[in-house]
């Protein structure tokens, strides 16, 4: 069984994922860089990137690729939290990525579904990012927690 933290941290761990999807559903970068370490890093099928610039670059190159007539959509489903100390976690959650057209002429369509394992350190102004590591149409597995 994963080790607890306190109620209030594990509800701000779950805020800084649903932070993260907002962000990125908004489009706004500039809130999204804010959830991460200076010296952090982000794995994914689509790059990887190490410090706040390398990922905001990466944030930046992804969302000038969409296309505009339609919103997308990150659930994060299902987070795991488990502590590693009073200020560090690792956190698993479930993605579902959906897109849908603005005009909605058309039904939701379910792009990809995905595991996101995470790294999360408690820092002065609230939870952040230390590694975020992203893997679509992925098998679960108990590796991550043991």
């Amino acid at each position: 069984m994963a080790n607890s933290l306190p109620a209030e941290d594990t509800l701000a761990i779950h805020e800084l994922l649903a932070r993260y999807c907002h962000g990125m559903d908004a489009a706004r970068a500039d809130l999204v860089i804010d959830l991460f370490m200076e010296d952090a890093e982000m794995y994914t099928q689509v790059g990887n990137s190490s410090g706040k610039t390398q990922i905001k670059t990466w944030i930046d190159e992804r969302l000038a690729q969409r296309d505009p007539k339609f919103q997308v959509g990150h659930f994060l489903l299902n987070p795991l939290v488990s502590a590693e100390s009073e200020s560090e976690a690792k956190v698993r959650s479930m993605l579902l990525y959906t897109k849908q057209s603005l005009d909605f002429s058309s039904p939701c369509e379910l792009v990809a579904t995905g595991i996101y394992e995470d790294v999360v350190l408690k820092t002065a102004d609230g939870w952040k990012f230390k590694t975020r590591h992203s893997t679509l149409n992925a098998h679960l597995h108990d590796v991550y927690f043991v």
